[in-house]
């Protein structure tokens, strides 16, 4: 009897030791205000290159998050009195959620302090963030592969140069998510 009570009293601190802990900063979604980046020029150390890339990323799509957050409030200021008011209202919330979430992620992307935690915690945001992007090119090709089945002439060669194309951005990509100074990055040694 007293094994079981130790384990409930176990699993109990568990689940409030969870409860105080900070939750992981979330990583941006590759979507309409993040777009995939058009290129990935790696030169010199892969990690360097490809966090350069992620901050940039992020950047770029706090800025975007940041002029949809002003059309948001502008649409609820409008929409003031009339039944549209609450969907208006819950999208400027919606966005300042990503906003604040984005700009943790900015935050850490940008942490160059030898924490390990911290580094533990911005390789994983990297590294989400770099699966992402092989998903969303994978994704991209694809899509190209099928256009360039279902049609003909100058669009199925477009179609299969593009496949081409997001494949071999994908393939570097994943080459590069591989490099020593990635997989060696805040791991104990």
């Amino acid at each position: 009897m007293s094994a079981i009570r130790l384990f409930i009293c176990a699993a109990l601190a568990g689940v409030l030791l969870l409860a105080i802990l900070p939750a992981p900063t979330r990583a941006a979604e590759v979507g309409p205000y993040f777009p995939l980046p058009n290129y990935f020029p790696i030169t010199g150390s892969a990690k360097d290159s490809l966090l350069q890339i992620q901050k940039t990323w992020l950047t770029d799509g706090l800025a975007k998050l940041k002029k949809a957050r002003e059309e948001a409030a502008a649409a609820a200021e409008k929409a003031k009195g009339s039944g549209d008011q609450a969907a208006a209202e819950e999208k400027v919330k919606a966005l300042d959620k990503q906003i604040e979430d984005v700009t943790k992620e900015l935050a850490v992307a940008s942490d160059d302090t030898a924490n390990r935690e911290i580094q533990v915690e911005r390789k994983r945001l990297f590294l989400l963030n770099v699966n992402r992007w092989i998903n969303a090119l994978n994704n991209a090709a694809t899509q190209q592969m099928k256009i360039a089945i279902l049609k003909d002439g100058a669009e199925a060669m477009t179609g299969e140069r593009m496949a081409a194309h997001y494949s071999q951005q994908a393939d570097d990509l994943e080459r590069a998510k591989h490099d020593g100074a990635i997989e060696n990055w805040a791991v104990d040694k």
